[in-house]
């Protein structure tokens, strides 16, 4: 079986909806999948490769409005009209415009990795032309799939479809590059065990990088804050975040290597992970894989992660952020035992082996329904 992965800017990846395509595409051979992932041509360099994916580099026009589309674009034409796959998936409810293009030749199964529209990044005419996207999403796959349980039960009751949880997950092919960690912690003027991180792929007002902010500021005595990720999707955000900040917050461009972010990530005192917003983040998921403490936003989507394993503040609240960061800080082996907990269950019910499988098995069945093997 052949399946060609579109909607995502590529791998190998940084972050995101890209390392669900990664760890999912790479364990396809063992399935009996031979998989092919489209990537940008400006962010899959052309000496890159990745074990087991064919990866096909194309050009998409510059712009922060029209690369994601017309790389969506020219990837949906270079399928259907140059090559020929068994079956599609596709990845982020706002590609879902090239569908009526894709359905002339394949059955597609289409995955959302949770509302664009969200994003503070957009500005209202975006947001809405993104929000029409879940029309064409919901009624011209074949199957669709959500990494957030509550994206596809509110899915499922507003277009009255069925839809499929499949959750994301975690593996341990990346073993922390402490190493190269020191490195840049030496380079922050940082040493492990004695600083606070925050990470995200793209850093916006709905990651909440001003909460964990404000929150270490209220600390005494100081702990240094490192933000890592890319603060110039919203220019303006990123300035307010430097102005903001003292000596005692430092920032990192993102590191699309996973082994050295886990080193960063695992030599932290702990993380903040405060969204207002997220479907299943891998950044949540990883980081209780690595065993770190983490203190959370308390929004459903969160807790649905770490459950009874994770420490909660009210999403939003600096005061509340604050008081439990210097709870974990003041009560140490309590947080360890806490992320422990986490990190086991998250390796047992989160394997991406298992959710590999979950992708496979339901490509087989969405081919076979064509030959009305499944349905009536």
């Amino acid at each position: 079986m052949k399946v060609a992965y579109l909607g995502i800017k590529g791998i190998p990846a940084s972050g995101g909806a890209e390392r669900v395509v990664e760890a999912i595409s790479t364990r396809m051979p063992d399935l009996g999948i031979t998989p092919t992932v489209y990537c940008d041509q400006q962010y899959t360099p052309a000496d890159a490769s990745v074990p087991g994916v064919n990866l096909v580099r194309l050009p998409a026009v510059s712009g922060k409005y029209f690369r994601s589309a017309t790389l969506d674009l020219v990837t949906a034409l270079h399928a259907v009209f140059k090559e020929s796959y068994d079956l599609i998936h596709l990845h982020n409810v706002e590609a879902s415009f090239i569908l009526p293009l894709l359905r002339l030749k394949y059955q597609v199964v289409s995955t959302s990795h949770g509302a664009a529209y969200w994003r503070s990044k957009w500005g209202p005419k975006a947001k809405k032309m993104i929000q029409l996207m879940d029309y064409p999403f919901i009624n011209w796959s074949t199957e669709t799939t959500f990494v957030s349980a509550k994206d596809a039960q509110s899915f499922g009751s507003r277009f009255h479809q069925e839809t499929s949880y499949i959750p994301n997950g975690v593996g341990l092919e990346y073993v922390p590059d402490i190493a190269e960690a020191k490195r840049i912690l030496d380079s922050q003027g940082l040493t492990p065990a004695n600083y606070i991180i925050f990470v995200a792929g793209r850093i916006e007002p709905t990651k909440g990088a001003h909460l964990a902010i404000e929150a270490v500021n209220n600390l005494k005595p100081k702990v240094p804050l490192l933000i890592v990720g890319d603060n110039l999707q919203v220019p303006e955000y990123g300035q307010r975040l430097r102005e903001m900040s003292d000596s005692n917050i430092h920032f990192q461009p993102p590191i699309r290597e996973p082994e050295t972010l886990f080193g960063l990530i695992a030599s932290a005192k702990c993380l903040i992970f405060p969204s207002l917003f997220e479907a299943m983040s891998m950044v949540l998921l990883e980081a209780a894989s690595i065993g770190v403490p983490i203190i959370c936003s308390d929004i459903e989507e969160n807790r649905n992660v770490l459950m009874d394993d994770g420490i909660y503040f009210k999403s939003g609240s600096v005061e509340d952020l604050t008081r439990q960061l210097k709870w974990t800080l003041e009560h140490r082996e309590e947080a360890e035992e806490v992320a422990k907990v986490a990190q086991e269950r998250i390796r047992h019910e989160h394997s991406w082996d298992t959710i590999a499988d979950q992708y496979a098995q339901l490509y087989r069945q969405v081919l076979g329904d064509l030959n009305g093997q499944h349905r009536e």
